[in-house]
């Protein structure tokens, strides 16, 4: 079997604390039908953010060869880290809704709520459908570990086309697989053929590559826009989607090339996940609170949900 050796990836970690950042940032605002600012930011987001989460764990999974003893170690290691805090937290989310249901923006649907948190519909706590999504793909890519990642990115990027033009599977565990898993294993064939020739490149590490990449990101932003607010093509989306990763990608690496604002970068990636499964309470604490109950105005307590859902996980980990 080959042994990979363990590497540590700043670029990753800095892009990390960039994709949670725009989570804390998707919690916060509210989405608009008509373009205003903070709803364009709140969309925005969510063009790129949680796929990156996808490239994230892909890249760091990269390409391995495992034995059937390792497979099985890999798996339980893998359950651990993500299915055991999924169900914590959905018993915690379920009480607090139980208790507080008259503040809940989703009530509780008890009849289906068992089958919803088995096959990761509908969980109580919506953000917890990425550690489930996760766990799927990994164990595929676990199961499946001998085969080329550019390969898996190819044929589930097949799958990912029949599903959003014919299947139309979502919001469970199939349709997580098929949404998702090509750009889980795209993150393993970037760091094997990519991520090298990026680093050292010498265009793209010079201040001519920042001025290019600056205005790549105008130009990004501006066809986010039209395919939020003018077009529903799901190629236009999905062009939207592999641009938006790709350069939080380069940014992050350019950052960490010039170590410019690396620092706070590598705070957030580093307390990523406590920010991720943390900042959701802190985040509905503000508005139950200012909202609901002090009635106070939605730019007041949205603009308190991104300070506190940033800093609180933190403070309390």
């Amino acid at each position: 079997m080959e042994k990979s050796k363990k590497q540590y990836f700043n670029e990753i970690n800095i892009m990390r604390g960039m994709a949670v950042f725009c989570v804390v940032i998707g919690h916060s605002f509210n989405p608009t039908e008509t373009p205003t600012i903070l709803g364009f930011i709140k969309s925005f987001v969510y063009c790129f953010h949680m796929p990156a989460f996808f490239f994230i764990s892909g890249f760091l999974e990269g390409e391995k060869r495992r034995s059937f003893s390792e497979k099985r170690q890999a798996i339980v290691k893998k359950a651990k880290r993500l299915m055991v805090p999924y169900f914590f937290l959905t018993v915690v989310t379920a009480v607090l809704k139980l208790l507080f249901g008259a503040f809940a923006r989703n009530p509780l649907n008890y009849s289906t709520l068992a089958v919803d948190v088995l096959i990761g519909r509908n969980n109580p706590n919506g953000g917890l459908w990425f550690l489930y999504a996760l766990f799927i793909i990994s164990i595929f890519g676990i199961l499946f570990d001998t085969i080329n990642r550019t390969a898996l990115t190819g044929t589930m990027f097949v799958l990912y086309m029949l599903n959003t033009v014919v299947f139309k599977q979502s919001g469970y565990a199939v349709g997580f697989f098929l949404s998702y898993a090509w750009i889980y294993f795209m993150g393993g064939a970037v760091r094997k053929h990519l991520y090298e020739k990026i680093k050292n490149s010498e265009l793209l590490m010079s201040i001519k590559g920042i001025v290019i990449i600056a205005v790549v990101s105008i130009g990004y932003i501006m066809l986010a826009f039209v395919r939020i607010y003018k077009s529903q093509s799901w190629i236009l989306a999905t062009a939207v989607t592999v641009i938006g990763v790709f350069l939080l990608f380069v940014i992050a690496v350019q950052i960490e090339h010039y170590h410019c604002g690396e620092k706070l970068w590598m705070l957030l990636g580093d307390y990523g996940m406590d920010i991720y499964m943390i900042g959701y309470y802190v985040q509905q604490a503000i508005f139950v609170i200012c909202g609901k109950i002090l009635g106070l105005d939605y730019l007041i307590y949205a603009w308190l949900m991104l300070i506190f859902g940033l800093i609180a996980p933190i403070i309390l980990s």
